[in-house]
Parts: C-alpha cells; sequence; structure tokens
C-alpha cells in the first residue's frame, strides 16, 4: 500500500512539474511573439530623470 502512495505522490508531482514547464514555455511563447508584432512593447513612455535636461 505504501508503494503505491508513493507512487502516486511521485506522478502527481511529476504531472505539476510537466503543467508548470508547459506554462513557463508557452508564456515565452506569447512573449516573443508580442514582440514582433510591437518592438517596443515594454519601452517606457516617459525618460529617464538622469536624461531630462
Amino acid at each position: 500500500m505504501k508503494s503505491r502512495n508513493g507512487a502516486l505522490a511521485i506522478a502527481l508531482v511529476a504531472l505539476a512539474v510537466l503543467f508548470y514547464a508547459v506554462s513557463v514555455v508557452r508564456m515565452r511563447e506569447v512573449e516573443d511573439r508580442r514582440h514582433q508584432t510591437d518592438p517596443k512593447a515594454h519601452a517606457s513612455t516617459s525618460r529617464p530623470t538622469s536624461l531630462q535636461p
């Protein structure tokens, strides 16, 4: 019985890690596509204080 519980725990942890990895990869793909359509996606609209006259 304990070995079955351990195997189930390992399978659940592996599944959680797999879902996490897939979500990270998908977020990177979406971010890459965003930068292809809008190269200034994260550009600041205001000038940094060190560059202001």
